[in-house]
């Protein structure tokens, strides 16, 4: 029984999701990893959702091209309706052998529909980049909106410059039409910082405007900036991150009359299923809610729905309290089921200890994971116990993420396991992850160099398929 979204054949890329109708409608790119049966490239798949737990499967929304079309690889972009109702798609055309003098390898198409489900392409539409400014070749993953204050159609897109240092020519180019067809550019954001925005999002709460991107120049993260302004200037929190490594090319939606804004993004696998693989594109879906702090920043928690499908406890829940101060101490609490949600309020005793929760450990609590919340250096870190890369790099030092970890305050924990994905909450900050090498066994907890007590300690199954 799933918690994460994954078609059963293939994975899920990049996502483009679409609230309508009461319904979060998710357009992803899918990977078969199936060259002989399906080619190179990935077509537009569409499913369907009111929680962000449980989907509806729609079949394929946009099928690639043939080897001479613009469009063997169907790349990102965004749904927009207009005001006769009519929805458009714009999106990536992608032909790697058109990276020439004569073609393009990126190229913004269109294609329309009455219903989200059929769509028809639209020849005559190609919009290419500005040369005069941005690289020939690198255009893509268009994002369609109603300026909130103008009211005109804008369009972002993921480019380059063509001028500055390399690695950081990346920028969204803002884009304006009248008619749809004929679009001119406004202006940019290019910070000058990473080698591509990816997959660039606009939204607005409150009196806050979010730009959203994803980069791979640093982290391989989805990342936000934000201003009192659609246009900007923006400007980066002090953890702009959504998430880490683990989650990527996120984009989200919410109902306009108002509720849940949902985040969508992929948890890669790895090569060969192992915990030292190399990260792969695609994977897993894993769906953020979106909440907004008193400061104007953003922090993530689970649908509730995600969570409301989690019942059956292993353990008692009771509360479990270690004296880690002078030595490394530890406690198993039961069996882990093989879809679980495991619980806990941490609270850690000393500002320079750590504490955490073990996962798939052996009955004697030795072996397996551990989710660590390390005081000391305010971080929270996934890693595995004898070592990750090597006997001295205990944790996945890619998917750290900050954590304010107050001694006497608890932090409350929520981790969801599915197969290799893992996907830990704590308060509002979210950490995703794959534990590849061992399955089952049980969980625990554990304290290092402080006190800590894990109020409420206990495992949830599954209680039916979410597929």
């Amino acid at each position: 029984m799933k918690a994460f979204y994954k078609p059963r054949h293939g994975v899920v890329g990049d996502c483009i999701p679409h609230h309508a109708d009461g319904r979060y409608h998710l357009y992803y790119l899918r990977e078969y990893r199936d060259l002989d049966s399906f080619g190179w490239g990935s077509p537009w798949h569409h499913v369907s959702t009111t929680d962000g737990a449980t989907f509806v499967d729609h079949g394929e929304a946009i099928a690639k091209g043939s080897e001479t079309d613009q469009d063997p690889g169907v790349g990102t972009g965004s749904v927009f309706t207009d005001d006769d109702a009519t929805h458009h798609i714009f999106y990536t055309g992608i032909n790697p052998r058109f990276r020439d003098e004569e073609r393009r390898e990126q190229v913004i198409l269109h294609a329309t529909s009455t219903d989200l489900d059929h769509w028809t392409k639209d020849p005559g539409f190609a919009l290419a980049a500005d040369e005069s400014r941005y690289e020939r070749h690198d255009w893509r993953d268009p994002f369609v909106y109603r300026h909130p204050t103008t009211g005109e159609v804008r369009m972002l897109v993921a480019a380059r410059t063509r001028h500055g240092e390399p690695s950081g020519r990346g920028c969204t180019v803002a884009l304006r039409t009248a008619d749809l067809r004929t679009w001119e550019v406004v202006d940019d954001y290019a910070p000058g910082r990473y080698h591509g925005h990816e997959c660039p999002d606009l939204f607005q709460i409150g009196d806050w405007y979010y730009l959203v991107f994803s980069e791979y120049t640093t982290h391989t993260v989805t990342r936000y900036v934000m201003s009192r302004s659609p246009d900007g200037p923006w400007h980066a929190p002090v953890d702009d991150q959504f998430d880490n490594r683990a989650f990527y090319a996120a984009k989200s939606a919410a109902p306009a009359e108002g509720g849940p804004r949902l985040l969508f993004g992929w948890n890669p696998t790895k090569e060969g299923g192992r915990d030292d693989g190399e990260w792969q594109w695609g994977g897993n879906l894993t769906v953020h809610e979106v909440l907004q702090r008193p400061d104007g920043s953003l922090g993530v928690r689970p649908p509730r729905a995600l969570l409301d499908g989690f019942a059956e406890r292993t353990g008692d829940g009771a509360t479990v309290e270690l004296d880690g101060t002078h030595a490394r101490s530890s406690a198993v609490a039961g069996p882990l089921p093989s879809t679980a949600l495991v619980e806990a309020r941490v609270t850690v005793g000393s500002p320079h200890g750590s504490a955490g929760v073990l996962l798939h450990t052996d009955a004697n609590g030795h072996g397996g994971y551990f989710l660590r919340l390390h005081a000391g250096r305010q971080v929270m870190q996934l890693g595995k116990v004898g070592g990750y890369r090597s006997w001295f790099v205990d944790h996945f030092p890619e998917l750290d993420r900050p954590l304010r970890i107050v001694p006497g305050r608890a932090v409350d924990l929520r981790i969801v396991l599915d197969g290799s994905a893992v996907v830990v909450y704590a308060d509002d900050v979210a950490l995703s992850g794959r534990l590849n090498e061992r399955a089952g066994g049980w969980f625990g907890a554990f304290a290092d160099g402080a006190g800590a007590a894990f109020q409420g300690l206990g495992a949830r199954a599954r209680t039916a398929d979410r597929v």
